[in-house]
């Protein structure tokens, strides 16, 4: 049993390196990988974090160069744009869009140096970094936590947590394409995120590690403190009574909404192991909330908006798994996190690497051959402690 058990993990890897080399362009010298060669054939900023982080297993070279052309589309102020590599008969064209994404990018750094120890890279790629994590202070902090402007911005485009800040349900329209990517069009709608928050806080975390490895200890210290700031932020601003963490409309009012993002401040190590504890048993591990027979769900199963086919709005989510999977792990939940890897793998062996699951069934939706779902990949490497 135990070696069939390590065939299809074998298979599982082998299919995800397949797929990320099937997916590689090199576009006006520039290689990356796309989410889709179907449906998305551009570069995407977490799409490409996230990609890094799998490549690393395979290939550290291909890693790198996949964040250093996440970067080359960095602006002059510092922003990286959550979309590029927008081409015309294999020409590049000066155009991105106009919002960012939840900051992965010092994670998937620190982990592909972690694997390849080549530390010109990062002596490289950590200016850029700096750059842009003073950009994110600059624009995209609000009382020590992480805003997110648009729906695109944050990933999540037609989720729940929307609904109270848009006026109408544009999000769930092609409406919402104006201001990310239309010059001077208005952007009005933002919320204080749970999720981006939290990948901002380990971001931080990284910044300082990889400060360290250079030998700026200034700079180390100066990105740890800043780690502790937000990370205190985030109790005060997004912790409630029930000691969840939720998400705010940018004007301060509560979105109630019981969604994965409960689960990301594991990821970051932001809340104390007592309230963790809560968290997995009352929450995680609940068959009425998050433990579908295909977890996790991105609304739980007990909420009236939960829709386990609808974009964001219920299905599961790759990188939200191995977000989760991470923070188990770190807190030491260990047969909680083989668990959910398992139930993560018996989607990917029923349906393959799609965009997102039915949590309920394990049918793919979305995308076919996606690129981030191959984090199970990690997920398999990380219970084995690679």
């Amino acid at each position: 049993m135990k070696a069939d058990k390590i065939k299809e993990d074998v298979q599982i890897i082998e299919s995800a390196k397949e797929l990320l080399r099937q997916n590689r362009r090199t576009i006006a010298g520039y290689t990356f990988t796309v989410p889709s060669p179907y449906e998305y054939k551009h570069q995407w900023l977490w799409d490409s974090c996230f990609h890094a982080i799998v490549l690393r297993h395979f290939d550290t070279a291909a890693a790198e160069e996949e964040l250093r052309s996440l970067l080359d589309s960095q602006h002059s102020d510092g922003m990286i744009p959550h979309e590029s590599k927008y081409s015309l008969f294999g020409h590049l064209l000066p155009f991105t869009s106009r919002v960012t994404q939840p900051p992965f990018i010092a994670r998937a750094v620190l982990d592909v140096y972690r694997k390849g120890r080549n530390k010109e890279f990062l002596s490289e790629i950590f200016p850029k970094l700096e750059s842009y994590h003073h950009w994110l202070r600059q624009h995209r902090e609000t009382d020590n936590v992480l805003k997110v402007v648009e729906s695109d911005e944050s990933g999540e485009d037609n989720s729940v947590m929307w609904d109270d800040e848009y006026i109408a349900p544009v999000h769930r329209t092609y409406l919402r394409w104006f201001p990310t990517y239309v010059p001077l069009f208005p952007q009005l709608a933002a919320l204080k995120s749970v999720t981006a928050t939290s990948a901002y806080a380990d971001a931080l975390e990284c910044m300082a590690d990889i400060a360290g490895i250079l030998g700026d200890g200034k700079a180390s210290s100066s990105f740890r403190n800043k780690n502790r700031r937000v990370i205190a932020a985030m109790a005060k601003v997004f912790r409630q009574k029930d000691e969840l963490y939720y998400n705010f409309t940018h004007s301060g009012k509560l979105i109630p909404y019981k969604t994965h993002s409960i689960f990301s401040p594991l990821f970051a190590a932001a809340i104390p192991r007592k309230e963790a504890k809560m968290l997995v048993e009352e929450h995680l591990i609940n068959p009425k909330e998050f433990w579908t027979k295909f977890p996790i769900p991105t609304v739980a199963a007990s909420e009236p908006k939960f829709n386990p086919q609808g974009y964001w709005r219920g299905p599961m989510w790759m990188n939200i798994n191995w977000m989760l999977h991470r923070g188990l792990l770190r807190y030491g939940f260990k047969a909680v996190a083989a668990e959910l890897l398992q139930k993560t793998l018996a989607a990917v062996k029923k349906s393959g690497f799609r965009e997102y699951y039915n949590p309920l069934t394990g049918e793919g939706l979305g995308a076919k051959q996606f690129g981030w779902s191959t984090l199970v990949v990690d997920m398999i490497k990380g219970s084995k402690g690679q």
